[in-house]
């Protein structure tokens, strides 16, 4: 993997909406969110989605997996059911298919060396970052991201400056825009370091893992709301038993 070369970030971008545009094209699809990525990788590209818990998959942190000249895309099958995870899966190992497919051949590395494990944690090389900033702007193209986020706040102009003490509301920022744009297959890690990656949140870095809003403020709001709702129902079940004196 030394010999992967540097990709400029708008690169990848143009890859990924390349794919879309090739397969609007096939199968006249009417762009939109959630992005069709299963269908992508099987109709489109040929690929078949295998979910596995054989093998090297019995370890929770290797996600998934892309055999070139198998056409196999494997997901480990512990993620099956998260969609925002097994989706970003599938498009981090069509990523590998875009950017280094015809790469690894020209530089003659072995058939059985073409499966690119995708893990969720640990310092990933350099084709892994390319195939995560793949799947981002394939799950979460930059026009549909604007166009929810515009929708859900009002604005691009309105940027959320996170300090430290903020980052509690990542989950209810990145929710909204999912909410927003349809993104139903998509994490709120992922939108959360979409929205990082466009700056229309600043002041934190990419982060591993975006919680929902759990802040006190939230908590506090739904005691608030639920002993109201007590009170009043008290207050009905008093009024009734007085009527029925």
């Amino acid at each position: 993997m030394n010999d992967i070369p540097e990709l400029l970030e708008e690169d990848i971008e143009q890859a990924a909406n390349d794919l879309l545009s090739d397969y609007q094209n096939k199968f006249s699809w009417v762009p939109q969110c959630p992005i069709p990525v299963e269908r992508i990788a099987e109709k489109h590209l040929g690929y078949h989605i295998e979910i596995t818990d054989d093998d090297i998959y019995k370890d929770a942190q290797i996600l998934g997996g892309i055999i070139f000249d198998d056409k196999v895309i494997q997901v480990n099958g512990s993620i099956e059911n998260h969609d925002g995870r097994y989706s970003f899966t599938i498009a981090h190992e069509l990523g590998h298919h875009c950017l280094h497919k015809e790469l690894f051949q020209k530089l003659g590395i072995e058939p059985d060396a073409h499966t690119n494990m995708c893990r969720e944690t640990g310092e990933k090389p350099l084709a892994e970052q390319q195939a995560d900033s793949f799947a981002a702007y394939l799950l979460m193209p930059t026009k549909f991201v604007n166009k929810a986020y515009i929708k859900a706040f009002g604005d691009t102009n309105e940027v959320f400056d996170m300090g430290y003490k903020k980052r509690h509301m990542l989950g209810s920022i990145a929710s909204r825009v999912i909410e927003a744009g349809g993104f139903e297959n998509v994490s709120l890690t992922a939108m959360a370091n979409r929205l990082i990656g466009m700056e229309l949140i600043t002041g934190v870095n990419y982060q591993k893992r975006v919680m929902p809003d759990i802040s006190p403020k939230t908590v506090k709001g739904f005691w608030k709301h639920y002993i109201s709702t007590f009170k009043k129902g008290v207050k009905r079940l008093k009024k009734q038993q007085r009527n029925q004196l």
